[in-house]
């Protein structure tokens, strides 16, 4: 991916994320009609949708369509805080509870360390432990939180993409292969299935301090969690060019509006 067309989609990400009621109603034309501005996000929706529907309907390795539902949550977490005010990053909402930055290195970091689990589970040998030693593991020092909210998004976003990349195509026997988490013994799916959920846990975590420090969001950013989720599960699927086309879509359509 050019870095530069991922900079420009963020970029017209957060300035539609802040688009309020007022805004959206402003008039818009779409196919030579009348309609609001409101209808540009949608129609970019219902686009994401139609591209959706085709590239799930392509033969996928199952650790591929998991992995596409934590791409999927990795788009509304971006979709959340792409063009947050950066002073939120470093604010409790409450006494001993993380502010967004130490939620956020907690998110990488445990992305890193549920892939350096998994990839021990599908190659490791059966004279080796299943467990993994805690010395081969990533370790909290390693995260880099530091800079804007942007720039952690876009650690995160390749953090996953190696994610994808590393255990994406799993074979089906490898997926049943057993592996350790918190104490139980599992299988490679049950993991798999841990990147999504976890994703979800701390979007969720984020939302829950957004509003405990009185940050309300306006309407474009609701319609923009939708839409960067299902370009997340678009590309997560391998659907990478679809993505490119629909976010290029978007930038033209902000910019007519």
């Amino acid at each position: 991916m050019d870095p530069s067309a991922g900079a420009t989609f963020d970029a017209a990400l957060a300035r539609a994320a802040a688009f309020d009621e007022a805004l959206l109603a402003r008039p818009w034309s779409y196919l030579g009609r009348p309609i609001d501005v409101r209808y540009a996000f949608y129609r970019t929706v219902e686009d994401a949708q139609e591209a959706l529907m085709r590239v799930a309907a392509r033969p996928h390795p199952e650790s591929r369509r998991i992995l596409a539902l934590a791409q999927r949550a990795f788009g509304d977490l971006r979709g959340l805080l792409v063009g947050l005010p950066d002073d939120l990053l470093d604010r409790a909402p409450r006494e001993a509870e993380w502010p967004l930055r130490e939620t956020l290195r907690h998110v990488l970091l445990i992305e890193r360390r549920y892939a350096t689990q998994t990839r021990w589970a599908t190659e490791r040998t059966a004279a080796d432990p299943i467990r993994i030693g805690d010395d081969r593991m990533p370790t909290p020092a390693q995260i880099d939180v530091t800079g804007s909210v942007g720039q952690i998004l876009t650690r995160l976003g390749e953090v996953r993409a190696e994610t994808n990349r590393g255990l994406g195509d799993l074979t089906p026997a490898a997926i049943t292969r057993p592996s350790a988490w918190m104490g139980y013994e599992v299988d490679v799916r049950f993991r798999l299935h841990r990147f999504p959920a976890h994703l979800i846990e701390h979007t969720i975590q984020c939302e829950k301090t957004l509003d405990a420090l009185g940050w309300r969001p306006p309407e474009g950013r609701y319609i923009v969690r939708r839409l960067a989720s299902l370009l997340g599960e678009i590309e997560g699927l391998g659907g990478e060019s679809e993505a490119r086309d629909i976010e290029r879509e978007f930038v033209a359509r902000l910019a007519s509006t």
